[in-house]
C-alpha cells in the first residue's frame, strides 16, 4: 500500500466509555512513534504515556506500521501507561 492512509484510534475518555479519532499518515512505513506524536496532538495524553495495540498485540514505537500489518481505516485502540515499574 502505498500513499497517506488513515488510521482509527479508539481512544479512552473519563467516563469508561472510548471515542474513535482517524489520524492521517504519510505512509504505512512511518514508525509507531510518530504515529503517537500525532495521537498528542488531537488529545491530552503525551505520546510516551500511550501505549497503542492492535491484532499484533501492542506495538513498539521504533517499528513501522506495515510491521504491524496495520492498513488503512485500521482501529487501533490506545490506553494510557501507567507510572511506575517494579515493587520494592
Amino acid at each position: 500500500f502505498q500513499g497517506s492512509a488513515t488510521i482509527r484510534v479508539s481512544v479512552p475518555k473519563r467516563d469508561d466509555e472510548s471515542k474513535v479519532i482517524e489520524i492521517s499518515v504519510q505512509s504505512l512505513s512511518e514508525n509507531v512513534g510518530s504515529l503517537k506524536v500525532k495521537i498528542a496532538g488531537e488529545i491530552d495524553i503525551p505520546a510516551n504515556k500511550q501505549k497503542l495495540s492492535g491484532k499484533a498485540g501492542f506495538l513498539k514505537d521504533n517499528m513501522s506500521l506495515a510491521h504491524y500489518n496495520v492498513g488503512a481505516g485500521e482501529l487501533l485502540t490506545l490506553s494510557a501507561r501507567d507510572r511506575g515499574g517494579r515493587k520494592r
